[in-house]
């Protein structure tokens, strides 16, 4: 099988405002990614946190002041302006935050306008802005002005003309925050389909957790670094490095604040598993929050109203939708956990509890265990997981290493699959 190269890679990318100043700023640190061809990747963070910057070095639009930029083999670095401009002329499609559209230019001359700087036929380009103009919906729009659209509607034209030429690459800078919840959604669906039916591979700056989902994989960025990088199990990977095993967020946060008691433990992992956009007075009040959820000291209806209570009244200040997706996943957590906990309690019937926790694994799951062995060596390591004698990466690995080797012989997928479900309901009922 040919190996697949990154369609982009950085190494040691910074960048340093006022160099050599006393007012010098590092707005990005030892960025070392890559993006493979086909990918969804996200940069969440923050505002400030460096996400955008990293977006413009990466289009050539910002200088790096240390490290090196590679897009399709070609070296930023080594380009001059005309060099850069043809790339993001060619390969590159922008779309802003702002949606920079000409107002003194309709939408169709808007969309035409990419072709202008290649030598192209006007009577096929002039087809194609029809064409992206019906796919998104705005065909009867051609003939009007910018300040005549919705935010939405103008967002649409300015994807429209992020693909005239088609590029590989698409970069999308905060696209949907002037927008609307509804409008939001039909932007990012759109993008969606750019990259599962179109393959074009989409970068995305955003601070919205909501649009997480969408993604192969996202960057968590915090102070101009790549702090964390998740894999979304929900989308089949393209990355050969995507089948790297995080490390659990409970024992990391276990490990982080040695003396913090559990239910603290708890409710500091949750609010890092979902969400790293918010500032530290925020996150301390959605902690506490999180906590009261899990004590049961208050409901579900409760939980959510908090999450969309601004902050001055004792809330956490999300808006109704993100506060009602934060809502149903913590939930979901819970009731995975509930499930789990039963397990874990001796059923009146006398049941080893192992033998409960191992069906809550493998029920609904297609797998097959045809041998004893397989299951002795499962219950092994059902015990020795919850009891915190080894972590979550040797349990993984404990479920994909061959029989032969003393594992259980799971597929890779299979293995990563159990162990996620076990550690998002270990995230409540953790022994230590």
């Amino acid at each position: 099988m040919a190996t697949l190269d990154p369609i982009i890679k950085t190494e040691d990318l910074s960048v340093i405002y006022n160099l050599g100043k006393s007012n010098e700023f590092t707005a990005l640190s030892g960025i070392d990614i890559q993006i493979y061809p086909g990918e969804f990747a996200v940069f969440f963070g923050p505002s400030g946190c460096g996400k955008s910057t990293l977006l413009y070095c990466l289009a050539g639009l910002e200088t790096a002041s240390r490290g090196e930029i590679i897009i399709k083999d070609k070296n930023l670095s080594q380009m001059d302006r005309r060099q850069l401009a043809y790339l993001r002329r060619t390969q590159i499609g922008m779309i802003f935050q702002a949606y920079n559209l000409i107002p003194t230019l309709t939408v169709m001359d808007n969309v035409f306008l990419p072709h202008i700087f290649l030598e192209s036929d006007i009577a096929a380009a002039t087809e194609k802005a029809r064409s992206l103009l019906g796919r998104f919906g705005i065909a009867d729009l051609a003939e009007r002005y910018p300040r005549d659209l919705s935010g939405g509607q103008q967002q649409r034209v300015a994807i429209a003309r992020a693909l005239m030429v088609w590029p590989p690459i698409i970069y999308a800078d905060e696209p949907t925050g002037n927008l609307d919840t509804e409008s939001s959604k039909v932007v990012m669906d759109f993008l969606y389909e750019l990259n599962d039916r179109d393959k074009r591979t989409i970068i995305l700056v955003t601070h919205d957790p909501a649009h997480l989902a969408y993604a192969h994989r996202i960057f968590h960025m915090q102070n101009g670094r790549v702090i964390r990088e998740v894999v979304n199990d929900s989308r089949q990977q393209i990355s050969p490095a995507a089948s790297k095993e995080p490390s659990s967020v409970v024992d990391a946060v276990a490990r982080a604040y040695p003396g913090l008691p559990e239910t603290q433990i708890k409710a500091k992992s949750l609010a890092q598993y979902l969400l790293t956009a918010l500032d530290a007075p925020e996150i301390e009040r959605f902690e506490v929050i999180i906590a009261r959820r899990i004590a049961g000291d208050i409901s579900e209806e409760e939980f959510k109203r908090l999450l969309d209570v601004p902050f001055e009244e004792g809330g956490v200040g999300f808006y109704r939708q993100t506060a009602a997706d934060f809502a149903q996943k913590v939930e979901k957590i819970l009731a995975e956990a509930d499930i789990l906990q039963g397990c874990f309690a001796s059923p009146a019937s006398g049941e080893d509890p192992i033998a409960g926790l191992r069906r809550f694994l493998l029920d609904g799951e297609k797998v097959a265990l045809s041998r004893w062995e397989q299951v002795k060596v499962l219950d092994e390591l059902l015990e020795k997981r919850r009891t915190g004698k080894i972590g979550r990466e040797e349990f993984r690995r404990g479920l994909d290493l061959p029989e032969k080797s003393g594992g259980v012989g799971l597929n890779r997928q299979t293995a990563k699959k159990l162990t996620g479900k076990l550690e998002i309901a270990l995230v409540k009922y953790r022994e230590n």
